[in-house]
């Protein structure tokens, strides 16, 4: 059994196709979609979707997601960058992560909760990550805001003056 190539003038073995489609997917470091393997391995789109199936029954740290093929270690690299974010930004929201890397947050939520304390080096509060610096800092702008307070005031007219985050 062989997988003729889209011009007709070549042929591969479904196992050579799954090693290539495997190759391209570590190409793309780990995450491509099914529809741009097609005209990359010259081969029609029904072959190459039989392929990715195969792939995925044999090899468990990879799953198809939105007709992306995503690895393992795309995830565990995205989890460290998203690291990398929060601590240069100290909070990020999932849906500004969710946009900035083209996913749903629902997606970007279940890829961040197991690695908290671990990889993501944060807080999970309402669908916004925190971590602890941008915490005390937080906390301590509060406390000198309330340490020169001179009369009552409210609470969401302290919130408005001074820019802090409600929550």
């Amino acid at each position: 059994e062989v997988v003729y190539t889209s011009n007709g003038k070549e042929y591969l073995t479904p196992k050579q196709l799954r090693n290539e489609l495997a190759d391209e997917i570590l190409a793309h470091n780990g995450r491509i979609n099914v529809t741009e393997l097609a005209p990359i391995l010259n081969v029609d789109l029904s072959h190459v979707e039989h392929a990715a199936d195969e792939l995925l029954r044999r090899d468990d740290g990879l799953q198809l997601f939105q007709g992306e093929l995503i690895a393992s270690y795309y995830l565990d690299s995205l989890a460290e960058e998203i690291n990398q974010t929060l601590q240069g930004a100290g909070r990020v929201t999932l849906a500004e992560l969710a946009v900035q890397h083209t996913l749903p947050t629902d997606f970007v939520q279940k890829l961040i909760e197991p690695r908290l304390g671990t990889v993501v080096q944060a807080k999970l509060a309402a669908g916004v990550l925190y971590t602890s610096a941008y915490v005390a800092r937080h906390a301590a702008r509060v406390r000198g805001a309330l340490c020169a307070v001179l009369r009552p005031i409210s609470l969401s007219q302290l919130i408005r003056d001074h820019g802090f985050n409600e929550t």
